[in-house]
């Protein structure tokens, strides 16, 4: 027998549900205008972090750079690639060994020295970070590319754009620039044409500032309501001397509300840079190593054999010719010696037939250089740099080719060394 209930007890019953329903439709309201709310503050709230870039295997800057941004006290770290020197896991064991001494997170992208070889890998395995990602702070994204040939494949256009379409404040950190603070020098993206397209959707996508490294000097510029900041003072030789950028440093970014400050942070680095002095016919000029590294570069596999007849000095060498820094200063000419002086004061005589060898001296000594890198290493983490260099194409300077390579009265006739020849140290490079 089914019992019916008073229409009073139904009519209160229906108006009970729809006061349950207004109540949970206003409850749905409050959270979706609380979690509007929350978006709103966190777009609006204060944030701090640092960039820094190309540290580049360097490790008595990189540890100073290190203890300065502990100082410092960022929220996060970006680091805008060439973490180590040649992409070896031996060098990123050791960046990862000083950087994990960061008390805050850090973020990093690859750059060009990070993918030598099997870098990308060991990058991959050891970091353990994709090549290009984007994660969120305080309401504001963050997106890493890889640039690190310069340029961005198609797969990864296809994701910024994506990313970009995200309604709210970005940053964006790569390593080589779309543009090059120093254009002498041309250290930037290769295809213009996709630099200046990228240009103008971190213009449209409400892109506050764009951090790269690459080139290694402080610089910021400002296009199209976009900042553009070159942080490449974490550790590798610098390109510039001071006043022009060219001093070790991070960058420090504080943002407050639709205000971003930035600035370099000077790190001090109890070490100076070795400097060449090249001198010829009166003229003379002078080179850090970080303005050698900026000219056209030679790499060779190289060794020399010692008054014992042991091979030594075995490794990747990148240096420039002797005969391109004497074109700074006018040159060498037959008959000319060229004296070449060490910081401890050694010194050799080459003659004009070293510097501009002919074909059979060149198939036995090679080309001659000044090597400011051994094995992915600068001074002072390579200790005998710079050095003076002969780079045969067996890859080996021995005994027999400096006999044959020393003209009279110099090397071999003075001291039997092929070795001797290979100055360490080297200060300065004078014609007489």
């Amino acid at each position: 027998m089914t019992r019916k209930l008073p229409l009073e007890k139904t009519g209160a019953s229906r108006s009970k549900a729809r006061s349950l329903v207004i109540i949970g439709v206003l409850i749905i309201c409050a959270i979706a205008a609380f979690s509007v709310y929350k978006h709103y503050a966190a777009s609006q709230a204060s944030l701090t972090f640092a960039v820094v870039g190309d540290s580049q295997g360097r490790s008595h800057v990189w540890q100073n750079v290190v203890d300065a941004l502990d100082k410092g006290g960022p929220e996060f770290v970006l680091h805008c690639g060439d973490m180590v020197a040649s992409g070896t896991r031996k060098q990123y064991e050791d960046f990862i060994s000083q950087t994990e001494k960061l008390e805050m997170p850090w973020y990093p992208v690859l750059g060009n020295h990070d993918v030598r070889g099997e870098g990308g890998r060991i990058y991959g395995e050891l970091i353990g970070k994709d090549r290009f990602y984007s994660f969120f702070e305080k309401g504001h994204k963050f997106i890493a590319l890889d640039s690190s040939a310069g340029t961005i494949d198609e797969e990864q256009m296809s994701w910024l754009i994506e990313e970009l379409g995200w309604d709210g404040p970005k940053f964006v950190f790569m390593h080589i620039p779309l543009f090059d603070p120093l254009p002498e020098v041309e250290h930037s993206f290769v295809d213009k044409d996709q630099a200046q397209k990228l240009k103008e959707l971190f213009a449209a996508g409400d892109v506050k500032a764009v951090f790269n490294g690459h080139v290694h000097i402080f610089d910021i510029k400002e296009d199209a309501g976009v900042l553009y900041v070159t942080t490449g003072g974490a550790g590798a030789l610098l390109y510039a001397p001071p006043e022009q950028g060219g001093f070790h440093h991070y960058t420090l970014v504080q943002v407050h509300k639709d205000d971003v400050k930035v600035e370099a942070v000077r790190v001090d680095v109890d070490y100076e840079e070795p400097r060449i002095k090249v001198i010829s016919e009166g003229e003379e000029r002078e080179f850090t190593l970080g303005e050698l590294s900026l000219l056209p570069p030679v790499e060779s596999h190289s060794s020399f054999e010692n008054q014992f007849g042991n091979l030594r000095g075995q490794g990747l060498y990148v240096g420039v010719p002797i005969s391109t820094l004497l074109d700074h200063v006018g040159g060498i000419q037959p008959g000319q010696t060229l004296v070449v002086t060490c910081s401890d004061g050694y010194s050799q005589e080459f003659s004009y037939d070293n510097v501009h060898p002919s074909p059979e001296w060149a198939e036995i000594q090679g080309t001659m250089l000044i090597a400011y890198e051994k094995d992915g290493a600068a001074p002072p983490d390579w200790q005998e740099g710079p050095r003076l260099v002969f780079a045969p194409p067996d890859g080996i300077y021995g005994n027999d080719d400096c006999a044959q390579t020393s003209s009279p009265g110099q090397g071999w006739h003075v001291y039997k060394s092929a070795g001797g020849r290979w100055a360490r140290f080297v200060s300065e490079i004078r014609v007489k």
